[in-house]
């Protein structure tokens, strides 16, 4: 995968993880009645059960107040409200015919950015618990956004890890020639320097930050860090709620996010580059082995273009099970022009 289809994927993550954060705040709202105090000071009292309406003054200071504020209330349903008796159809009525007497409010509970953490916390996997949906369509949308969403990542990191693991295979050819790159030792040196150098950038260097903002000992803030880079992700410790909420805060916290899925991508990077000198020490022992099966042949008196020594050759290939880029590279190398060849004799 080449730099560009790296960026459009990442670009990809980007807005599934703010539309994922758009949602869960829309979701995780609380709903409350906005009602004018006079009105629950009537409605309290001509819901009470077999009550009497003594405060005979209060109730018609009610009354006239309804009639100035409601103009669509007509004078029988307010004489019914402060007659003597529980009567909850004409609190209805009047609620219905006089909207701002019971509004219903949302609050919403999330902050956009703390949605767009909790979302980067369900695609990464790592699950904090100090963040989750409460309202049953959020935990509904919760569902459908992590099935969906955590194949997504994986393959996000997958891909873009190609590119870039692509990259440090390439930096590992260029220091090393081709002898050296075919060894364990080499390979498993460089992979440790990459190690090294993703614990310094994405563990030592964090946990000092976390350290300062957070009031943490350093060791705490190293444990933090290594619980988010490996996924784990306890909840014990959370950054950033020693800030004041403001944009101090919500820049930390945009910090925090681009921190974890880098440093996500990272590691999955090295494995990628492991996984590409592993492969490249493989094709080059196969084409080591072609050439010493070239020479034993040879000194058998038979001609590379014998029809029994290409079938000897494609019967190798396919028991190995070696790639195809591998098989072609040990064909050429062993003068043969096509992989099939007749059966032998």
């Amino acid at each position: 995968m080449g730099h560009r289809q790296s960026l459009i994927l990442c670009l990809a993550f980007s807005l599934f993880l703010i539309f994922g954060a758009l949602i869960f705040r829309y979701l995780e709202r609380e709903e409350y009645v906005e009602e004018p105090q006079e009105w629950r000071r009537l409605k309290d009292i001509v819901l009470k059960e077999n009550g009497s309406h003594s405060a005979l003054y209060e109730m018609r200071w009610l009354k006239a107040w309804i009639s100035a504020n409601c103009s669509n209330i007509d004078n029988s349903t307010a004489d019914i409200l402060i007659s003597e008796g529980s009567h909850p159809d004409a609190v209805e009525e009047m609620e219905y015919l006089c909207p701002d007497l019971h509004r219903v409010r949302y609050e919403y509970t999330m902050p956009f950015v703390e949605s767009l953490f909790m979302c980067m916390t369900i695609l990464s996997t790592i699950g904090y618990g100090f963040q989750y949906p409460i309202t049953t369509a959020g935990r509904v949308m919760c569902i459908i956004y992590a099935v969906t969403g955590i194949p997504l990542t994986g393959v996000m990191l997958i891909w873009t890890s190609d590119f870039f693991g692509e990259q440090f295979f390439k930096l590992f050819k260029a220091k090393l020639d081709a002898k050296k790159q075919q060894t364990d030792k080499f390979i498993a040196l460089f992979t440790l320097i990459y190690v090294a150098i993703g614990f310094v950038v994405f563990i030592l260097i964090p946990a000092g930050i976390f350290a300062a903002v957070d009031y943490w000992s350093y060791l705490d803030s190293v444990y933090f860090a290594v619980i988010s880079q490996t996924t784990v992700g306890f909840g014990d410790l959370v950054t950033g709620y020693e800030i004041e909420e403001g944009w101090a805060r919500v820049v930390y916290q945009i910090f925090v996010i681009v921190w974890i899925m880098t440093g996500l991508g990272y590691w999955v990077t090295v494995v990628t580059f492991l996984t590409k000198a592993l492969k490249s020490r493989r094709q080059s022992s196969f084409l080591r082995s072609a050439e010493e099966m070239k020479a034993s042949v040879l000194q058998m008196g038979i001609k590379d273009t014998d029809p029994r020594f290409l079938s000897f050759v494609q019967q190798l290939n396919n028991l190995l099970g070696v790639e195809k880029g591998a098989s072609h590279d040990a064909t050429a190398f062993l003068g043969t022009s096509s992989p099939s060849a007749a059966p032998l004799n």
